[in-house]
């Protein structure tokens, strides 16, 4: 808000400097961004939160001014009497939407002559970003800037029927704006209208067909208060701001249309000779009353840290424009004022204290706490899962949990969450979305990884290393919304640069496990393995994914995003995903450290190479020779892969190495051949195997 200090001087006595003034503004929480030298005024650019719309005037700005400094506040001249006794212009207002608009106020004049305006309000007019057009568009847009309120001004000979009927638009209807544009309404947004037809967008922009025009004589001139919701709703939809809307959205005051309109009537008077022909029309039929608040001042200390004293309480809050009726000792029924919307509970009036009071004058202390704090194990297992991916070189990412209706159909929940599974990949829906990309909650962390490493294809990063810890959103028990911690994980591109030594390795599903693996193991959980993928998630390749299990439960999954995923996201390159549910990995996680001695005793090493169907995966061999309760054996290990020539159609060559160790006894030879027999009798009956 941009904010006159010559203007400014017309409501309160300001002998302080420009630098005084900003830096004691800004103690009481409006920002003063800078001070700019305009002709021969000093303009303040003023930042107003958006919960102080009673800040985005003059006389608002002024009421700040004099009670900081203790001094009187001058309110503009109006015009005193707007009826009159015999309407020489007679017309009618009729609000058929009070819910949308509570108050709508309105007079009209004749002998109005449009011209140029004074040179006075011109210059204030652009000082305060606002281009003039004539006498009589100028006066409401000055009262706006001055007061706050929004007005209007119709060409009263262009509203057929001589009527004013606030209502909504009909769906589908097209209406042209004042700046010429065409646009489409729709049944939620209100209208003002004429005996026949829309003739402006209620707290946005008035209509093309009824604007002040140079041979224009009589006017009408509205002031009314409208539901802030409604104004949004219709600004953001129609993608239109204007000074009106902005102002309505944030909550205008619903006491002040009568004195808006005086104050424009007493302008249009003034600056361009009209004169009161259809009296004073105040169309109110549900009155609004007043906030009133319950204050203790008590409970202030307890918020604020410092005792104030009832003097001090009633003076501040006084000052303000707050009525206080006492109640005891320390406690008042405070009665808000209407230009206040922003007061709804006690804590807004012990704020206005502490604007008061000064923030600076409050000591810094640290409350009381009877034992002293801990981390909560969530904390605990996610930053262990932070430090462990940072270390590994992945870089965390943090992405909306919103999701699009494209989301839920392209990356379901996989199945092997309980939640999810439960559910059936059901939905939490947003009630009142943004945006199409933001009408559910997220059920899976893997769209928004997609979407980060294509945004980093896009600026040529083709390494990417990605990781997000966050919540994923399901339908629960009565309708209310359970929450899951999970884990994704995301990797793409070369595992390492080609060097002088070695040639680029891409990043492989095998990479991938490798660092699920290495997660597991740096958070100690225990009987870890991964798994052909049972029944398989439509965002992973059937062919490359698996199911990661801790203590035999399925935690999560891994592998390649799915062809069809990868095609319609443009990705050149394989892109490799794993989603954890933390919740269900969590009583798994930081089993207890078992120490043991180093063996005084060698192991023994011997290799293994068998033939097997295709299919067959490592894991049921693994499994199974785990299986043959062979204590000395203390390792298998994959550590070769072969097809090609005298190895069967449909067959794959497998070399094992298994680690034997007897803690008590060396191992001989023959002892160490017992156990392969057994392996190998093992490999030949369950799977078919035949020795290489």
């Amino acid at each position: 808000m941009k904010i006159s200090i010559e203007w400014l001087k017309e409501y309160v006595d300001l002998p302080e400097s420009p630098e005084r003034l900003k830096a004691d503004l800004s103690m009481q929480g409006l920002l003063v961004e800078s001070i700019d030298a305009l002709g021969g005024d000093v303009v303040l650019d003023v930042e107003v939160t958006s919960n102080r719309p009673d800040c985005l005037s003059h006389v608002g700005m002024a009421r700040e001014v004099a009670a900081l400094y203790g001094r009187q506040l001058r309110k503009p001249p109006a015009k005193g009497d707007l009826k009159t006794g015999g309407e020489r212009v007679p017309f009618a207002i009729e609000i058929a939407d009070p819910e949308l608009c509570p108050r709508y106020t309105g007079v009209v004049m004749d002998g109005v002559n449009v011209g140029p305006s004074p040179e006075w309000m011109r210059r204030r007019l652009e000082a305060a970003g606002m281009r003039p057009l004539n006498n009589v568009v100028d006066v409401t847009n000055y009262v706006l800037l001055e007061t706050g309120h929004p007005l209007h001004a119709f060409d009263f000979d262009r509203l057929r029927g001589g009527k004013v009927v606030v209502r909504r638009a009909t769906p589908g209807a097209a209406f042209q704006t004042l700046d010429g544009v065409e646009r489409k309404l729709d049944g939620d947004m209100l209208m003002i209208n004429d005996g026949e037809g829309a003739v402006a967008i209620a707290g946005v922009m008035g209509g093309l067909d009824s604007e002040i025009a140079p041979g224009t004589s009589r006017i009408l001139i509205e002031a009314a208060y409208f539901q802030p919701a409604s104004i949004r709703r219709t600004s953001r939809r129609l993608g239109l701001s204007t000074e009106a809307a902005y102002r309505f959205e944030r909550g205008a005051d619903w006491d002040c249309t009568v004195a808006a309109v005086a104050r424009a009537a007493y302008l249009v008077e003034q600056l361009a000779g009209g004169r009161v022909a259809g009296g004073l029309k105040d169309v109110y039929p549900a009155p609004k009353a007043p906030v009133a608040i319950p204050l203790d001042r008590r409970r202030a200390a307890s918020l604020l840290g410092v005792e104030l004293s009832d003097d001090f309480v009633e003076a501040t809050l006084g000052k303000l424009g707050f009525a206080l009726e006492k109640r005891g000792e320390g406690a008042w029924d405070v009665l808000c004022p209407t230009f206040r919307a922003d007061m709804e509970l006690e804590a807004d009036l012990v704020e206005e204290l502490a604007r008061f009071y000064g923030y600076d004058n409050i000591p810094a202390t640290l409350p009381p706490a009877p034992t002293a704090g801990c981390h909560s194990p969530v904390y605990v297992l996610e930053n262990a899962v932070r430090e462990a991916l940072c270390g590994y070189g992945h870089s965390e990412a943090v992405n909306l949990s919103f999701a699009a209706e494209a989301d839920h159909l392209e990356f379901p929940p996989a199945a092997t969450g309980a939640q999810a599974a439960a559910e059936g990949g059901g939905r939490v829906a947003v009630r009142n979305p943004l945006t199409e990309e933001t009408k559910y909650m997220r059920t899976t962390l893997a769209a928004g990884l997609v979407r980060a490493a294509r945004r980093n294809f896009n600026f040529s990063r083709r390494d990417v290393r990605l990781f997000e810890v966050g919540k994923t959103y399901f339908p629960g028990a009565g309708g209310v919304p359970s929450e899951r911690n999970a884990l994704g994980v995301l990797g793409t591109g070369g595992f390492y640069d080609a060097n002088w030594a070695s040639g680029e390795q891409a990043y492989t599903f095998y990479h991938m496990k490798g660092v699920v693996e290495a997660l597991l193991q740096r958070l100690r959980v225990r009987d870890v393995s991964v798994e052909p993928l049972q029944g398989g998630v439509p965002w992973l390749d059937g062919a490359d994914a698996a199911c990661v299990k801790a203590g035999g439960e399925a935690v999560g999954v891994l592998g390649t995003l799915a062809p069809a995923l990868r095609e319609k996201f443009k990705l050149r390159q394989p892109v490799l995903l794993a989603e954890i549910d933390l919740e269900r990995l969590a009583p798994k996680a930081f089993a207890p450290v078992v120490y043991a001695p180093l063996p005084k005793l060698p192991q023994a090493e011997r290799d293994l190479s068998i033939v097997v169907g295709k299919e067959l995966a490592f894991h049921e061999v693994r499994t199974g020779v785990e299986g043959l309760g062979i204590a000395e054996l203390t390792g298998v290990r994959l550590i070769d892969v072969y097809e090609g020539e005298k190895i069967p159609e449909g067959k794959v060559s497998l070399t094992l190495r298994l680690t034997f160790l007897d803690r008590g006894k060396t191992l001989t030879i023959e002892r160490i051949q017992e156990f392969m027999n057994a392996v190998t009798a093992f490999l030949t009956t369950k799977h078919g195997a035949g020795l290489r």
